[in-house]
């Protein structure tokens, strides 16, 4: 497998010399800066000897998808494509879809007319995708987060009633354990595009060999899954702690 860590990309320098494999942005952020700034980042990260290959946030918080407040069409669209294009010019390939906020159901909306509608959004963000080579990975969030795809169960029915190549799943330890979902739901929906990893408590960095943790990599291996896991969590010494869970991820993966 391949470790990363999600972390303001503005420190990839950092990121290299702690030995992550790549870097993990946000792609609310990037797309949101002035060109200038975004040249500026864009020239720093082709500097290191490793890649941003993937970014998570997909959409700002503010921007709705679901009910009376939603994006239009044509504003979601200008949207996907600047952040698109700004994402393939880092090299990256791999797009999550978890804002939480943006796929919130308001309350006055009924389940199924949400649900229906996101299968709609979800297709035409796979249609966007497309057209510039990224996977779109459906990040399950966990109840506290958002009130739909709360579970990776939910998350590969949505893909499936999409049906789409571009569109696909993701797996994150912390919003599994935070929803009781078993480890064993990994193999039932695979293929997955990417994974996140974090522990329950505190939603801390895997810094432990621990049951939680050894668990997931082994889910993910009896899933035949050997792609990205990038570190998203909480740390108040996020190096220190990043070196640490590094180590950890790889003990566990060579010796499995």
């Amino acid at each position: 497998m391949r470790f990363g860590i999600c972390v303001d990309i503005s420190r990839i320098k950092e990121v290299e010399a702690l030995g992550f494999d790549y870097a993990e942005g946000k792609l609310n952020a990037v797309a949101s800066l002035p060109e200038e700034e975004f040249e500026s980042l864009l020239e720093l990260c082709s500097s290191s000897s490793i890649r941003v290959e993937a970014f998570s946030l997909l959409f700002p918080k503010n921007m709705k998808l679901l009910g009376e407040d939603a994006v239009t069409k044509e504003e979601l669209s200008s949207y996907l494509d600047k952040a698109f294009s700004r994402m393939k010019a880092f090299g990256a390939d791999i797009a999550v879809f978890g804002s939480g906020k943006s796929r919130f159901v308001p309350p006055s909306m009924r389940w199924q007319d949400a649900y229906r509608s996101l299968v709609g959004i979800t297709g035409f963000i796979g249609e966007k995708a497309s057209e510039y080579g990224i996977t779109v990975a459906i990040e399950p969030l966990n109840r506290d987060e958002t009130n739909l795809i709360n579970s990776l169960a939910e998350g590969a029915a949505l893909m499936a009633d999409v049906d789409m190549g571009s569109i696909s799943l993701l797996a994150d330890l912390y919003h599994m354990r935070k929803e009781g979902e078993p480890m064993e739901r990994i193999s039932l929906t695979s293929p997955l595009a990417h994974a996140h990893i974090a522990v329950l408590e505190n939603r801390g960095y895997p810094v432990e060999k621990s049951q939680e943790v050894a668990s997931f990599i082994k889910a993910l291996k009896d899933a035949s899954y050997n792609g990205r896991i990038s570190i998203e969590g909480k740390s108040d010494d996020w190096q220190r702690d990043s070196l640490k869970s590094l180590l950890v991820l790889r003990e566990l993966d060579g010796g499995m």
